[in-house]
């Protein structure tokens, strides 16, 4: 009788617990194809949080910098957005004078060059011609201001900003490491740019004794191949050409002396 009811009762309990354990993994089969299904339907209403902001102010996206940041305005989108309408080609008439008005090369003439790069930034946005009297007379303005200041022939990035605003009122800023869209935005904005550089590296061979150690000119325009320039090193340098590869590498501040290892810099109308 004992063996019986030992056999009976184990029985019962085998049900109990197989009963209990097919519970248990139904709940989990259950719990798991919800979760499952919870996460496909958010799938079809998911928005990345930056593009839900780009969609959402119209502004926001990654900065095109090498720290690859968030930005608001500056960004790779939009900088990517105006590439794609800019023009082939633009050309803005700008009067031209070199450095040297009347032929002569010696000094203050030799390193008057940052001087006459602004001088025709002002006749472009003032809309007037530059004579030989008229550009002699504002370089040697220009060139004895400068020596009140203690400044010397050659002037970095900076003091070309205060000169400019000094003399024609201008407010201008300092671009460093400029790229190529960046200057090609700027001219069809409207807005020349004053380019600093290393002018031993510019192919132009009306430079003398190997080209200027410093130097200055002004983007007037670009082309689909280079830059359209009025550089007043030489007085063949009305509307001269440099391709984009060669003046961008020739970019560089004066670095008290160092041109070679200045910065690539520019300076446009704010």
């Amino acid at each position: 009788m004992s063996i019986v009811y030992y056999i009976f009762v184990n029985k019962k309990l085998i049900k109990f617990f197989l009963i209990l354990l097919a519970v248990v993994l139904a709940y989990f089969v259950l719990y798991y194809c919800f979760t499952k299904f919870l996460i496909w339907k958010d799938s079809f209403s998911y928005i990345p949080p930056v593009v839900e902001e780009i969609i959402m102010d119209g502004s926001q996206s990654v900065s095109d910098n090498t720290n690859g940041e968030i930005g608001d305005k500056d960004t790779v989108l939009e900088e990517d957005n105006k590439a794609e309408v800019l023009q082939k080609e633009i050309s803005h008439e700008v009067s031209f004078t070199s450095q040297a008005p009347e032929k002569n090369w010696d000094q203050p003439w030799q390193d008057a060059c940052e001087e006459a790069a602004l001088l025709m930034l002002d006749a472009y946005y003032h809309d007037y011609e530059i004579t030989t009297e008229y550009a002699k007379e504002k370089i040697l303005e220009m060139v004895a201001w400068e020596e009140e200041q203690g400044w010397g022939g050659s002037i970095p990035a900076t003091d070309v900003e205060i000169l400019a605003e000094h003399f024609f009122d201008y407010k201008v800023k300092v671009v460093k490491y400029p790229k190529v869209k960046e200057l090609k935005q700027y001219l069809q904005d409207g807005k020349l740019v004053v380019a600093l550089l290393d002018g031993t590296t510019l192919d132009n061979p009306h430079f003398r004794n190997g080209g200027p150690v410093y130097h200055a000119l002004l983007i007037t325009g670009y082309k689909e191949s280079g830059f359209v320039t009025n550089d007043p090193g030489t007085q063949f340098g009305e509307d001269y050409f440099y391709s984009y590869g060669n003046l961008m590498e020739s970019l560089h501040d004066w670095n008290d002396g160092n041109v070679p290892t200045g910065d690539n810099v520019v300076l446009v109308l704010e």
